[in-house]
């Protein structure tokens, strides 16, 4: 999927989901760190790492407090041994 088109599926769910419940994505694929940025109304910044084989999850809210989700993929290159 490329990057438009999840930016485009992510907005999708986000709209489609009514304020007040849970929005679930699952991202699948190559198993992948994914970084999520989320800006509020008033400054609120929230940041989180999702591990592989984990979805993101929060709960809808109204539309006017969020002004922006930045979704970074990152490189992943499994376990390594640190010796």
């Amino acid at each position: 999927m490329r990057e438009f088109d999840l930016e485009k599926t992510i907005q999708e769910t986000i709209e489609s989901t009514p304020v007040g419940e849970k929005v679930k994505i699952n991202f699948r694929g190559i198993p992948q760190i994914i970084d999520v940025e989320m800006s509020f109304a008033g400054g609120w910044v929230i940041t989180q790492t999702i591990i592989p084989g984990k979805p993101l999850e929060f709960v809808r809210g109204e539309n006017q407090y969020l002004n922006s989700i930045t979704i970074t993929i990152n490189p992943y290159n499994g376990l390594e041994l640190n010796a």
